[in-house]
């Protein structure tokens, strides 16, 4: 009888490495990839605990919502006179805020050290799978036939998922977390005797942004046209009272702009800004404060969507007009092409940006102004008129408010009404007041005629206008409501008043300076000079500068009765705005920028 064959041995459990796969080098890259996936998934997991730990905490103890500040400012609400408390509210905010940023900032950190530890942790991952077998096991009858290089690709596939829901997960938190509010919006409703319009509707990009009031460096700084909040005042500066250009005498120094342009000087800390422009080039300027040496010149061409053949403008304004706005961080400059250009503190382009070439038959002249996160634009022209809140880090749309304005040459002011921020604008027919947080109209009061070139002042709850061939009006700054108006009397047509709790201020570019009390009216002073001026009077101290055509300026004290210091000479013409910062003061005359100091000696 035949034996039957003996059954084959049983299929070894063991699988046989692929051809190389048990070399030593694939056995090292394993083990450096196991290392790689163990000390990156560590890594993932303690920056994950981290951000979620750190965006509870800013869900659950916002900073912005102290309860200490809420309190302060709703006893700030109450008391609104109280200038202490409004400033020890305005540190507190500061602080919130700066404490709502930082964390914010770890945020953003946490989330980009997420995306490098999950590349890591999937090369590792993929180093790790260098030595592993290759060649399917062959299982003993009756076993789950599942391949384990398929169970592995599916653990693989699995953690990935997870990771990136992980770093979704995350992101999304940080992404949603909530941003600094605005400014609360106030509407007050107008008195009986203000001609008020519907109020405009903003067209809102849907971004939550920074409104904050304006922090300036200890070392003084005159951040847009005519200073802080744009109310040509400058408290704790004491500029020199004598100098002569023709000899030196108090010049600390003299250089010269590259291209001419009507625009003004701009401070921060040690960096002094202007631009200049002709019909073929515009170009922002960086000089050092303290040397005049100067530091960058930023070149505004190739801006997209600019003319290709520039707007007419009169000689009398140029292309070069709006000043400048800088916060320390960023510096913001408008040309009269409808370009404008975003840039670092060192002159790299951070965005640029054509507004549209603006249909205005002088040329644009109204000045940037600069608050928390976003730079605002008063457009208005004969094709359009509009409020612009454009975000200063990306040139991105914040909001846009449409106006039923005339072509203005005016700059927007910051004004106080009810511990709120407001900006007002001047353009015929009307002063109007805008919420800077949404663009809101909060009122708006037909006061005006003409062409408008003069900007607004502010002080003590009050705004005041005026116009050459128009009137003088004193308007409440939270309703629009007409305090008086004067029409008897020699008003601005160029240059901008500037106001005290008592007195309104107003020059005219033909010589006539007047004075008049803010709380009635009336005239106080009037004194006929032969000659006027196109730049703005600056308050600094109790001494008023207001610079004459020739480039002389005359230093009035800001008094009952009028008296003129000095008058000392630039030595060229000028027709812009001082700066006042500190001891010095910062003029740009035809040719050059001068930096004025006194010295002890040469003080008369």
């Amino acid at each position: 009888m035949n034996r039957a064959p003996s059954p084959p041995p049983a299929p070894s459990c063991d699988l046989p490495r692929a051809a190389g796969g048990g070399a030593p080098g694939a056995a090292i890259r394993a083990a450096t990839g196991r290392r790689l996936a163990a000390v990156s998934g560590v890594f993932l997991l303690a920056v994950g605990i981290l951000m979620a730990t750190n965006s509870y905490l800013l869900r659950t103890a916002d900073p912005l919502e102290s309860p200490v500040l809420k309190a302060l400012t709703e006893q700030l609400e109450r008391e609104p006179g109280n200038a202490e408390l409004r400033e020890h509210v305005r540190e507190l905010d500061w602080m919130a805020r700066r404490a709502f940023f930082v964390k914010q900032w770890q945020l953003d950190t946490g989330v980009v050290l997420l995306v490098i530890g999950g590349i890591v942790f999937i090369v590792g991952l993929h180093l790790a799978a260098a030595d592993r077998p290759r060649i399917p096991l062959v299982l003993r009858k009756g076993t789950a036939r599942e391949e384990p290089w398929k169970a592995a690709a599916q653990a693989r596939r699995a953690l990935t998922i997870v990771g990136t829901a992980l770093l979704l997960v995350v992101w999304g938190s940080h992404f949603f977390a909530k941003r600094p509010p605005a400014a609360a919006a106030s509407t007050p409703t107008p008195a009986a005797d203000t001609a008020v319009t519907t109020p405009a509707a903003a067209t809102n990009a849907g971004a939550s942004f920074s409104i904050a009031w304006p922090r300036l460096p200890a070392s003084g700084a005159w951040p847009s046209f005519r200073g802080p909040q744009g109310l040509g005042i400058a408290a704790q500066a004491n500029p020199p009272t004598f100098w002569d250009g023709a000899t030196g005498s108090n010049v600390l120094w003299k250089t010269e702009v590259p291209l001419g342009g009507y625009n003004s000087p701009v401070v921060w800390e040690d960096r002094v800004f202007l631009t200049g422009a002709d019909a073929n080039k515009r170009e922002v300027y960086c000089f050092h404060a303290d040397t005049g040496d100067l530091l960058w010149t930023a070149d505004a061409s190739d801006v997209p969507g600019t003319p290709a053949t520039p707007p007419e403008v009169t000689d009398d304004t140029g292309y070069a007009a709006p000043s400048v706005a800088a916060d320390g961080r960023r510096v913001v400059a408008l040309f009269g092409t409808g370009d404008l250009i975003g840039l670092d503190v060192d002159g790299r382009r951070l965005w640029a940006r054509n507004l549209g070439a603006p249909a205005n038959h002088y040329g644009h002249s109204s000045s940037l102004l600069l608050l928390g996160d976003a730079v605002f634009v008063q457009y208005d022209h004969a094709e359009g008129s509009s409020l612009l809140a454009i975000e200063a880090e990306t040139g991105r749309d914040l909001w846009q408010t449409p106006r039923q304005a005339e072509t203005s040459w005016a700059s927007p002011i910051l004004a106080e009404a009810d511990g709120q921020l407001q900006i007002v604008l001047s353009a015929a027919p009307m002063v109007a007041a805008y919420d800077p947080a949404t663009g809101r109209q909060r009122w708006s009061t037909e006061a005006l005629s003409g062409e408008i070139g003069s900007s607004p002042a502010y002080a003590a709850g009050r705004v005041f206008a005026a116009n050459q061939y128009a009137k003088a009006v004193a308007l409440d700054a939270a309703t629009g409501a007409i305090l008086w108006s004067h029409d008897d009397l020699e008003l601005p047509d160029a240059g901008s008043p500037v106001a005290t709790e008592k007195h309104l201020f107003m020059p005219t570019s033909h010589g006539p300076f007047s004075c008049l009390a803010a709380d009635d009216g009336r005239v106080v002073w009037q004194h006929e000079f032969d000659m006027g001026g196109y730049g703005s009077p600056v308050l600094a101290g109790d001494r008023l500068y207001w610079v004459t055509a020739d480039g002389r300026t005359r230093i009035i004290k800001a008094s009952d009765t009028f008296e003129l210091i000095a008058e000392p000479a630039l030595g060229e013409a000028s027709v812009c705005t001082p700066a006042a910062v500190s001891r010095r003061l910062y003029l740009r005359g035809a040719r050059h920028l001068f930096c004025l100091e006194a010295k002890a000696s040469d003080e008369p």
